[in-house]
């Protein structure tokens, strides 16, 4: 077989251009530390990569959304802390004005905080993040969630709750709505309300109350009752349908017990007094601190006017403590919700090594086998080079 001098150059260079595109490719290989350069160098594999690193990247945002949902709560929960403390101050003061040696100057006085007080509350209830939006308004976050509105505070924000997808399937709220933090608040102990009537004349005070068993709900009216002044006083118990439900007779210091209720009332009622007893209704800590702070600023002129400043500081007492106590749920929500952040989180961190695990083995280099497969791809092309020196050098006009 004939060989000419054109095939024997040609088959030369190609042979080096082999050689020179496999050092190539290696010498990227080490230089970028991967084994695939491009799907065609191993098309399952590529397969898989490109599933690995979207799996990486969802577990990635997962964290960030992490840091956004732990930095919103800690937010949320240091104001909590300050309307706690806001509340507790308040209760000091409304403890401090609920004594009969007070002045009307002095309860005045300790009223003007409390008024100063509240406005704090409010400032609180519209309290922005860093990035301006109201942290309390549910879903409106771009408009203050409170007003108050000739004299009354009233909620202008929704009950959303945003929620931040924090792992696969997982998600967390990231803040309360104004309603649930201060509009909540059960009225009276939790289970029963019982207050007494504003026009009522007589010094009559109510003390303790509760549940004495099983409690039938409905609005329960107590009026008291005296023919003449040498006549015992009676009282007559009526429901909502004013259907007569208990009647008897008054004792100073006695309980008054009917449908699985009962409280104790001191002092003397007035004939035509009355007392209402319900189910618990929620309220809003504003109305609430507001009352108190009204009947601290209001003078008692006379024994029904202080009969009516003690029952408006005890329902204030009672109205704070159960603010207290749902603020208290709150925060032990938010807590509870930082547990469960953390907890996905180091799941979230465990997936993502393995992932990272499984993505170095499919793509990361050998550099041992590469280093060695380097230097046999240059010897290789070296040798080739050589070959096509003495290859080239063989022509018979050296020898004419």
């Amino acid at each position: 077989m004939r060989v000419s001098t054109l095939q024997i150059y040609r088959q030369g260079v190609e042979t080096m251009q082999s050689q020179q595109t496999k050092l190539q490719r290696t010498e990227l290989q080490i230089a970028s530390g991967l084994r695939i350069m491009k799907p065609s160098d191993d098309p399952s594999a590529a397969v898989k990569v490109l599933d690995l690193s979207a799996n990486i990247e969802v577990i990635n945002q997962f964290s960030r959304n992490v840091s956004v949902a732990e930095s919103s709560l800690a937010f949320e929960e240091s104001v909590i802390a300050s309307v706690n403390n806001n509340l507790q101050r308040i209760r000091e003061l409304t403890i401090q004005g609920n004594n009969s040696s007070n002045s009307d100057s002095d309860k005045l006085s300790i009223a003007q905080e409390i008024y100063q007080r509240l406005d704090e509350l409010l400032a609180l209830g519209n309290t922005r993040d860093a990035s301006g939006e109201y942290i309390f308004g549910g879903y409106k976050v771009d408009s203050p969630p409170f007003a108050n509105i000739a004299g009354t505070v009233s909620y202008q924000g929704d009950q959303g709750q945003r929620m931040v997808q924090i792992g696969e399937g997982s998600q967390v709220a990231v803040g309360d709505s104004g309603e649930a933090v201060f509009q909540q608040i059960p009225s009276g102990d939790g289970n029963i309300q019982v207050q007494a009537a504003a026009a009522n004349t007589g010094s009559a005070v109510i003390g303790a109350y509760g549940l004495s068993g099983v409690f039938v709900p409905d609005s329960y009216t107590v009026t008291f009752a005296q023919t003449a002044p040498s006549d015992p006083i009676t009282y007559t118990v009526t429901d909502a349908a004013s259907s007569t439900v208990s009647s008897g007779t008054y004792a100073d210091g006695s309980s008054i017990s009917f449908a699985g209720a009962q409280f104790v009332l001191t002092g003397v009622p007035a004939s035509g007094d009355v007392i209402s007893l319900g189910s618990s209704q929620n309220r809003d800590l504003f109305a609430i601190v507001k009352g108190i702070a009204d009947g601290l600023a209001r003078p008692a002129a006379n024994s029904a006017g202080a009969a009516r400043f003690h029952n408006d500081m005890a329902q204030g007492l009672a109205g704070l403590d159960q603010g207290l106590d749902s603020i208290t749920t709150i925060r032990s929500g938010i807590g509870a919700r930082f547990n469960n952040i953390e907890t996905l989180d180091e799941i979230n961190q465990d997936f993502k090594l393995q992932l990272e695990t499984v993505l170095s083995d499919t793509q990361d280099l050998d550099y041992a086998e590469a280093i060695a497969r380097f230097n046999l791809q240059l010897t290789s092309l070296q040798a080739a080079q050589q070959a096509f020196v003495k290859t080239s050098g063989l022509s018979l006009f050296q020898y004419i």
